[in-house]
């Protein structure tokens, strides 16, 4: 039993560490991928956001084209797709209807997300969502593997 168990964790371990590496490889080089990062709202439609929330907005992608996160109150999820040049469609599913007393940040993601979004652009550690050649809405990453 011993002779089974061994090689299947030594396994498990190696590829758990592996995936590890190469997500954190992609930050080191100053590139953040769109999965497996925390996307924090800076601003919609090049308009800064404000401090009225309760929780900092945020998106995450995961590898399952699901789109989660915070819009400052409530809870966000939906769905995505992407292609290889960079084009990508958001669908925004829902969110949580929690009452909060500063509404006017997750009315503006809400209405910003529910646009036509066709193209998406990683810089460094930046994500901005287009709507044609417009800067729709911009994020600052935080990389998920780093965070304990």
């Amino acid at each position: 039993m011993k002779k089974i168990i061994y090689p299947i964790v030594l396994i498990s371990l190696v590829l758990t560490c592996s995936c590890c590496k190469s997500s954190k490889k992609n930050v080191k080089n100053g590139q953040f991928p769109l999965i497996n990062t925390q996307w924090m709202l800076e601003s919609i439609e090049g308009e800064e956001i404000g401090t009225d929330y309760a929780l900092r907005p945020f998106i995450q992608f995961d590898s399952s084209y699901n789109i989660t996160g915070s819009l400052g109150c409530n809870s966000l999820f939906g769905t995505y797709t992407v292609n290889k040049k960079d084009k990508m469609t958001i669908h925004y599913t829902g969110s949580t209807k929690r009452l909060c007393q500063q509404m006017s940040v997750e009315r503006n993601f809400i209405k910003a997300l529910k646009k036509d979004i066709n193209r998406y652009e990683i810089k460094g550690d930046k994500l901005i969502l287009f709507f044609e050649d417009k800067e729709v809405i911009s994020f600052k990453g935080v990389d998920l593997n780093a965070v304990e």
